[in-house]
């Protein structure tokens, strides 16, 4: 073996990357069969693919890779946000030829090189859990809880196992309402609730990231509280099995409208015609989203809340994450990671595109 160099990776690499997940991760892989889906969650604008390489380099000059460690920072959709807090995604290395201790060199190079202040992981694996822990990584998981819609009593296709107590009526709360966001109208009012985030985003990132992406259509509504926004929820709707939920994937700001999930969400599960609606995330308060209807595997036995539907499959999912901050700032309070951060929503298969913005696929 030569000289094994590590760097971050240009378009000339895009290639020989998904090649290698081809061969060493899954030819069956979203990105081998749509290369446009690897390019939307890696490639920036000035050329830069994220993703921290490793390649064995003969004495020729040729070069092989032998791992692959690749990452999101919220600069991806907004380039004024940088490398500042980055998400990790696919990470291999080559089982057969690849030095020992290699994958923690990737890691670790994507520290030294883009210096963020804060890394996180969501989709880990219980084999590297212990390596997080050892190097001061917070170790936690996404929670999952939905609100039930009535009308759907003894005949939901998708959940299982709801309990009685999931259809019923619930408190009212006069104090808060959704409002559908208006790009033209509402850009400032965003920058300040996704300011406040860790990771942080802003309007940029909330319209490369929702309004204009290339394959869903979200919904992307204000929750006021007393007529103040108080956060912004971005969902959308995922169907299979002949029927229908709507998927909470981002909450921006204040998470204090768990309380009235049912008043506020029932009347958009009507609107949809679907089942239910459903939230993952980091550091949900279980006492708050009881109070407000939600249910959860967690708490309730026998109920299933399917995670995958491209395809469907009708079981539970444990989604393990972990994260770390290297600004010396306080941890659990100001930390909101949710579904849509990292890859946990893409597209797994390849889909039609859409004209951005508009919520209908492209021709």
């Amino acid at each position: 073996m030569g000289a094994v160099r590590t760097r971050l990776a240009e378009s000339r690499d895009r290639d020989a990357l998904i090649e290698f997940i081809r061969d060493h991760w899954s030819a069956r892989h979203v990105f081998v069969s749509d290369p446009d889906v690897f390019d939307w969650q890696y490639r920036q604008a000035d050329g830069r693919i994220n993703m921290m390489m490793a390649e064995d380099v003969a004495e020729d000059g040729h070069a092989t890779v032998l791992g692959v460690l690749g990452f999101i920072p919220t600069g991806r959709f907004d380039p004024d946000l940088g490398d500042a807090d980055i998400l990790l995604a696919l990470w291999k290395v080559r089982e057969d030829i690849a030095p020992p201790g290699l994958g923690l060199r990737l890691l670790k190079a994507i520290q030294a090189q883009l210096k963020p202040r804060m890394i996180g992981a969501i989709g880990i694996t219980d084999a590297v859990g212990p390596i997080y822990r050892a190097l001061g990584y917070t170790l936690d998981r996404l929670s999952q809880a939905a609100i039930v819609n009535p009308a759907f009593k003894g005949r939901t296709r998708l959940a299982q196992g709801v309990p009685e107590a999931a259809f019923a009526k619930g408190a009212v709360d006069t104090t808060r309402s959704l409002c559908k966001l208006d790009p033209q109208r509402d850009s400032d009012v965003v920058a300040v609730l996704a300011g406040r985030c860790c990771p942080q985003k802003s309007w940029a990132y909330i319209r490369e990231r929702y309004i204009d992406h290339p394959w869903y259509d979200y919904d992307l509504r204000f929750v006021l509280h007393d007529g103040r926004p108080e956060a912004l929820l971005v969902w959308r709707s995922v169907e299979a099995e002949g029927a229908r939920i709507l998927r909470i994937v981002d909450s921006i700001g204040s998470t204090g409208w768990l309380p009235s999930g049912t008043a506020l969400l029932r009347p958009v599960l009507t609107e949809a015609a679907a089942e239910y609606i459903d939230i993952m995330g980091c550091g949900l308060s279980a006492e708050n989203l009881q109070a407000g209807g939600f249910i959860s595997p967690e708490w309730c036995d026998g109920l299933i809340l399917p995670n995958y539907f491209a395809p469907f499959e009708a079981k539970n999912i444990r989604i393990a994450l972990s994260w770390k901050r290297f600004d010396g700032a306080a941890g659990a309070d100001a930390m909101c990671l949710f579904r849509a951060d990292s890859d946990q929503d893409r597209p797994n298969q390849p889909l039609p595109r859409r004209t951005a913005g508009s919520g209908q696929a492209a021709v």
